[in-house]
């Protein structure tokens, strides 16, 4: 590859890229790299050794501790040699062709070639046909499940949104009623212009199958417009387009894919903060928190951090004034901070959604979600220290026997999936009694947890761990069920490609790819690779913002989940590990 240097800086010729003098010179690792890999380390040492409960569990605490101090130190040397190898591969690369220069030589047409399909070249024209061509190609790959499972993949909680947007059972917001009313006006304009629910299903179906094709199409076209090598973009292309799972959960009825693309944009958006973005900022953030239960969380992490950096930040600028004007200085700092557009839409958006959440919802006659849905870690909590014999008092019991039938316990209680616990409260327990006394059940939950940590740590584990844990001892469904399942409606499924039999055979397909996903591929692999493009984005200096949307779903989780390997919990995630990867592991240009 040809070079010339010229006043400090070394250009390659065809126009590709142009790397400054110390670009390509090796850059060992500062003070600041080597103590950022830390935390980062510890979290990879963490999910080793306590997501691995079964093992770990055998082990004395001692020896645990020192499997984590091992995985800790092992994890911080691979982080530190990924990081060092990311942000000198220009400079390993100048090395290693100056080494074997005049050694081999490669035709140009390979080393264009090369060049192309592998390394980053200058941003590209963002056309809007580009942008449509990657939606048309998801929309066309998307198509032949749709016209497979016409006019919708059922679940139970679609079954039951449907029945409240019909007027057939009471509106709840145990489900996002936001989404609900979204499917009540596709259910509406549907019978209008076709007079029958399953076209008007279906025209839901079709809608939201294009929304999803459309955002993800967006996301190609931002990394196509960044200069992405070509064969990383096909790579993401084929992510995208190809991949069975976004095509099943495009076509789902229920709100995964409504979440998925807001948070996805509201992903681009927190990466485009520095743009000043703030209106797409807002709107994407709201839609975010109306459409799951736990965006709010997304939401109020994303800004708390954002406002905080800020603050921080012009606080060290307030540091370099004189001492005579600190606290002048202070006085302007708070009325500048409080002015930032960033506070500014975190606060509309806020305001917004407890005006949703209380007047609006209260005026639609809309019941909130029972006591005992928000309480999955609390529960699991005392339930673990009370099953596996720890420290409880007679009364501590009989709290928990007022609410839980304990008797029982061994028929409904499963560490790692809740929804069986919560059912059996609901059927038989006394989850009112935790509304009408909260101190004191809080009070229970921190006085038994300080009692019993360890068991704590258990119950937490095991709830949470298929989300971080590489191999789990269950399986993780992506899809769930293939076919249309019983419903009040009388919608049947209507096959508008392929026969009976080759519907079986797609079926088996997809479970094939199901099982193939579990081989290579899970939920705790998302975060390995997302806390893996983090390390590097922080190795390299680069703004971290962008990765905070994931985080806090991922935080989210571990507050919350009644699931503790559920695919579309972790969706969106999964869905942004392309743009995140290239933003942390890409040359500095694709910052």
């Amino acid at each position: 590859m040809c070079y010339r240097v010229r006043n400090g800086f070394a250009e390659k010729y065809g126009g590709y890229s142009m790397d400054s003098a110390r670009d390509r010179r090796i850059q060992p690792p500062t003070k600041r790299e080597v103590l950022l890999m830390l935390p980062i380390a510890f979290c990879y040492a963490f999910f080793i050794v306590l997501g691995d409960w079964q093992h770990s569990a055998d082990y004395s605490n001692v020896r645990n501790m020192g499997r984590l101090v091992l995985w800790m130190a092992i994890a911080w040397g691979v982080l530190l040699l990924f990081g060092f190898l990311v942000e000198n591969a220009s400079a390993l690369a100048a090395g290693l062709t100056a080494r074997w220069a005049g050694k081999v030589t490669l035709p140009a047409g390979v080393r264009k070639i090369w060049s192309v399909m592998f390394l980053k070249g200058n941003g590209r024209r963002g056309h809007w046909w580009i942008w449509l061509s990657f939606f048309v190609l998801c929309l066309l790959c998307y198509l032949p499940y749709f016209l497979m499972y016409y006019p919708t993949w059922f679940n139970n909680d679609a079954i039951w949104q449907m029945e409240q947007a019909l007027g057939m059972a009471a509106k709840s917001n145990h489900h996002p009623y936001f989404h609900t009313l979204i499917v009540k006006l596709f259910l509406n304009v549907g019978n209008f212009l076709f007079g029958n629910l399953t076209a008007a299903v279906a025209l839901y179906t079709f809608f939201q199958m294009a929304l999803t094709a459309a955002v993800f199409g967006f996301f190609l076209f931002l990394l196509y417009r960044r200069g992405t090598g070509v064969f990383w973009l096909i790579l993401a292309v084929c992510f995208y387009a190809l991949l069975p799972v976004n095509a099943m959960l495009s076509i789902c009825m229920g709100k995964d894919a409504w979440f998925t693309a807001a948070f996805l944009l509201f992903t681009w958006a927190v990466s485009e903060c520095a743009q000043g973005r703030w209106i797409m900022f807002g709107l994407t953030g709201l839609a975010v928190c109306l459409l799951r239960s736990n965006g709010i969380f997304v939401f109020l992490g994303t800004a708390a951090f954002l406002m905080v950096s800020a603050w921080w930040q012009e606080r060290a600028t307030q540091g370099e004034d004189k001492a005579s004007s600190i606290e002048k200085a202070k006085a302007q700092g708070v009325v500048k901070w409080l002015r930032q557009p960033l506070t500014t839409a975190a606060l509309i958006v806020l305001i917004l959604y407890l005006f949703w959440q209380g007047p609006i919802l209260s005026a639609l006659h809309v019941e909130p979600p029972d006591t005992i849905e928000s309480l999955t870690m609390p529960t699991q909590h005392l339930l673990c220290a009370y099953k596996r014999g720890g420290s409880l008092t007679a009364e501590e019991v009989g709290m928990l026997e007022r609410v839980v039938p304990l008797a029982e316990i061994d028929e409904y209680y499963n560490p790692y999936l809740f929804d069986m616990t919560k059912n059996y409260i609901r059927q038989n327990g006394h989850q009112e009694v935790i509304a009408e006394n909260k101190g004191a059940y809080a009070k229970l939950w921190l006085t038994v947890g300080l009692k019993n940590p360890m068991l704590y740590l258990e119950g937490e584990i095991r709830q949470t761990a298929g989300f971080y844990a590489l191999r789990i001892p269950h399986e993780t469904y992506l899809y769930g069920e293939y076919f249309m399942v019983d419903n009040p409606f009388g919608i049947e499924a209507e096959r508008k490609l392929f026969t009976y039999d080759d519907s079986l055979a797609m079926g088996r397909w997809l479970q094939g790819f199901q099982e193939l996903y579990r081989r290579v591929w899970s939920l705790g692999a998302n975060t390995w690779v997302l806390l893996l493009a983090l390390a590097c984005a922080l190795y390299r200096k680069k703004r971290i913002a962008v990765y905070l949307p994931a985080l806090c779903l991922l935080g989210s989780l571990m507050l919350a989940t009644p699931v503790y390997n559920e695919f579309r919990y972790a969706y969106g995630v999964f869905a942004a590990l392309p743009f995140l990867v290239c933003f942390g592991v890409g040359r500095e240009e694709d910052s």
